[in-house]
């Protein structure tokens, strides 16, 4: 065994949580180690869309934006089920203060102007205000630039804020980061650029070192062998969630879950918290989409195949999806929208009701929008079915022909008015711009499908990195036990977290969260050590 060293804060993941948490506990005056298993950093947050919500703009005016009308937006997602209110009002001036925290110590989030909030115009929602982004010269990360986690699914040199813009220009510049890579890079060069925070690649911690009940470090399997790492303030997890392992398809009760999130996220946060005595509770909803895998695409950086979600190609017009007997089941253009109908189990015929699916689609389609790595254009795969009517294309995919046929021409009546009476496909402001074409009328989200050949990828379901299932912690990320008592040492933040301040989906909390409970993980870390 090699030999040991001693620090004052170690963090388990170089991800958002992992990074936002060694520059806190940097400024605080610790001696920090960050440790990453895979050779690259950034996370699951460099393949996000990078979007940041918070609610309160701690940037501009916090009192424009009252706490109690992010409780009523809130409210409004969560419905008529119970939320611990005491903890969620915590969080929320929590996170205000942290994102405050973190903008003032060189992360640039900024507000992006005309986005709304994903529910807008919902009770206590906003049309600005409440959602960030980094945009980050990648020049500026020196040597770990090329150590940091490219992002496949989005343009990383076009910013939401050009996106939404009504006049867009192209902006781009010799290495400019947005999206999630953005938002990785800024806490890649605060952390281990600016402030010189260390951070061992291809080091994956495999086991706790425990004192009694108390957590003083982690074993780190790595490149020289294994090394014990004791921790005087704390371990933080933030190695992610598990829906890489051969159990998440059944841990989220699901016929099948491929995990779009880069791969290493197959549930070492658990193994390790488990190790401690901590407790593992179900939190927030299911949240998954849907996805095609192309042929030769890998996972960036390795030989794992990716299977591609289709964010923002399922809200474009000229396309639906349907199930086997050829109807629609959701709004398409929100992938959230689809969720329970995607876990709905028919229990009359025992299968589930919406799985297998496809995503069908026109020529026109195909020449204005491409799809996943093909441009607008640029012809599909032969392994795509493809049809001159929607008879043959639906006997290619094993559909229902009239069913199809019926669902199409429905489609396309109330299409060309611009509207889905069944299912209100681009009723949100929020799905319109980030979705939509927003040079198609009346509605961007909504075209008809006539123009031959006709094509249908079929659907996987994929994740985000974001399961059901995580650590118990409380305000001060501590991780507890099933009894409710703090595993002294261990703290925990990002998806290895159990979300329990909403049940719903907000379109940038996630990121919000995991930097806010690593903010207040590295402070009550930091009164430990003294």
């Amino acid at each position: 065994m090699a030999a040991d060293r001693e620090v004052d804060f170690l963090c388990i993941g170089g991800g958002l949580g992992g990074l936002a948490a060694a520059v806190r506990a940097h400024e605080l005056g610790g001696d920090v180690l960050v440790v990453e298993r895979s050779d690259v950093v950034g996370g699951v947050a460099a393949y996000s869309g990078g979007f940041v919500w918070v609610g309160g703009n701690p940037l501009e005016s916090p009192q424009d934006d009252p706490i109690g009308a992010v409780e009523s937006y809130l409210d409004h997602v969560q419905g008529d089920r119970p939320v611990d209110r005491a903890a969620r009002r915590d969080y929320l001036h929590d996170a205000r203060e942290a994102t405050a925290w973190f903008a003032a110590a060189g992360v640039p989030l900024r507000t992006i102007p005309g986005a709304p909030d994903l529910y807008y115009p919902a009770p206590g929602s906003t049309a600005e205000g409440r959602l960030f982004e980094c945009v980050v010269d990648g020049r500026g990360l020196g040597a770990w630039r090329g150590r940091l986690r490219p992002g496949p699914y989005y343009d990383v040199g076009v910013s939401r804020t050009e996106q939404y813009a009504d006049s867009p220009q192209d902006v781009r510049e010799a290495d400019r980061l947005t999206h999630g890579v953005g938002l990785a890079a800024a806490f890649v060069r605060e952390a281990l650029v600016h402030r010189g925070v260390e951070c061992l690649l291809e080091s994956r911690a495999c086991e706790l070192l425990l004192d009694g009940a108390t957590v003083v470090g982690a074993v780190l399997d790595g490149p020289s062998g294994r090394v014990r790492v004791r921790a005087r303030g704390g371990v933080l997890i933030a190695a992610g969630g598990y829906g890489g392992s051969p159990q998440g398809a059944e841990l989220e009760d699901l016929p099948e879950l491929v995990e779009s999130a880069p791969p290493v996220v197959d549930g070492d946060s658990i193994a390790l918290a488990e190790q401690a005595g901590a407790g593992l509770v179900r939190g927030a909803d299911p949240f998954f989409s849907v996805g095609h895998g192309f042929p030769g695409e890998v996972h960036p950086g390795t030989d794992v195949p990716l299977v591609r979600p289709l964010l923002t190609h399922l809200g474009s017009p000229h396309s639906l999806i349907v199930n086997r007997d050829g109807r629609r089941f959701g709004d398409e253009s929100y992938y959230g929208a689809l969720i329970s109908a995607l876990r709905r189990f028919d229990a009359r015929h025992r299968r589930w009701a919406n799985v297998p699916c496809w995503f069908v689609v026109d020529d026109e389609f195909r020449c204005r929008y491409g799809v996943g790595p093909h441009a607008p254009g640029e012809p599909w795969p032969s392994s795509i079915p493809r049809a001159h009517d929607l008879r043959e294309l639906a006997g290619l995919i094993g559909v229902d022909r009239a069913g199809l046929e019926r669902t199409v021409t429905e489609f396309n009546r109330a299409a060309d008015f611009g509207e889905d009476p069944e299912f209100g496909r681009g009723s949100l402001p929020f799905v319109r711009r980030t979705y939509g074409d927003a040079a198609h009328g009346p509605n961007p989200c909504l075209g008809a499908l006539r123009t031959p050949p006709f094509h249908a990828l079929e659907l996987s379901l994929v994740g985000f990195g974001m399961g059901t299932l995580g650590l118990r912690i409380d305000r001060d990320a501590r991780v507890l036990r099933r009894d409710g008592s703090p595993v002294d040492g261990l703290y925990a933040t990002g998806n290895a977290a159990a979300t329990r301040e909403l049940r719903g989906y907000v379109t940038g909390l996630a990121n919000a969260r995991n930097y806010t409970y690593a903010y207040r993980a590295a402070g009550h870390a930091s009164g430990r050590r003294a």
